[in-house]
């Protein structure tokens, strides 16, 4: 138990580490392990410079399935890359928390195919846990 501890620590390090590509592996990888101890952390990269670190970590915090996931992934519903704004619908989709309901209705007209498909099926899936 000691030993998964100081991985996921040695994760936490990586999410602040100065290349991009060990971040953006760093949420990744926290995902897979899935430790709620992350979501913090992982929370406060969704502000990170670079947008493929934003787009890892906002993929990650659906895997949670946290509420307090969700004010945070709606903010990053208007981050300017359409990347970040997909993996923020889709982590919403899986949380299906009520509370994204408007920002994922203006989604489904963003100017990018991809965003406006992958927030209408969020709406669905938050539509079939009420």
């Amino acid at each position: 138990m000691a030993e998964e501890h100081k991985r996921i620590d040695f994760l936490l390090e990586e999410l602040k580490n100065e290349d991009w590509k060990v971040r953006e592996d760093a949420a990744e990888l926290l995902a897979e392990v899935g430790e709620p101890d992350a979501i913090e952390p992982l929370i406060e990269a969704l502000d990170d410079e670079d947008w493929h670190v934003r787009e890892a970590v906002a993929l990650a915090l659906g895997v949670f399935e946290d509420e307090q996931t969700v004010e945070p992934l709606i903010k990053s519903m208007s981050d300017e890359k359409a990347n970040v704004r997909y993996g923020a619908a889709l982590s919403l989709s899986i949380v299906g928390d009520q509370r994204a309901v408007d920002v994922l209705q203006r989604a489904t007209e963003d100017e990018n195919p991809v965003v406006r498909k992958v927030a209408k099926v969020a709406l669905k899936e938050i539509e079939i846990r009420q």
